[in-house]
């Protein structure tokens, strides 16, 4: 075997390999099944506590079904490439929003990470420019934040 069909061979066994920890692909032949699992299952948890405290508001609202929920997600939906709490947590409150299951305790962590971020078409976070209004209900009150050039946020509720 050469050194480029080998290298190609290792190539392919380590593409592999994380698709099996990242996506919940099969394990490849050669590897032991039982610690690649361990590993996924590690790799999991860790996702999650990165998202946990990146929202930590959105994460207490949810209170214990936070881990279950977020897990179900996360196997579904696998990590993006440049890998982004942020970004995850933000993939994550979509279906929440989607079916009005989002929790009210959590629209300003939401509203204040719409105001200085946005996720590009690849899903990646990318830092708002200029001037940024957004608004959002909660309950019965409306939620206005404004992001002004320089990146300072003003932030005003309004009782109806």
């Amino acid at each position: 075997m050469s050194t480029r069909e080998a290298r190609q061979r290792l190539a392919e066994a380590q593409a592999a390999l994380a698709q099996a920890l990242a996506q919940g692909a099969a394990v490849p032949p050669g590897f032991d099944a039982e610690r690649v699992h361990e590993t996924a299952r590690a790799l999991l948890s860790k996702r999650r506590r990165w998202v946990e405290r990146s929202w930590p508001r959105l994460a207490a609202a949810l209170g214990e079904g936070f881990r279950a929920r977020f897990e179900t997600w996360a196997r579904v939906h696998p990590m993006e490439l440049e890998a982004s709490p942020l970004a995850d947590g933000r993939r994550f409150a979509e279906p929440l929003l989607s079916t009005g299951e989002f929790p009210e305790e959590a629209r300003d962590e939401l509203l204040a990470f719409e105001v200085r971020h946005r996720l590009n078409e690849a899903g990646l976070v990318v830092a708002r420019r200029g001037l940024v209004l957004k608004s959002q209900r909660m309950g019965r009150a409306r939620l206005l934040a404004a992001r002004l050039p320089g990146g300072r946020v003003l932030r005003l509720r309004l009782p109806f």
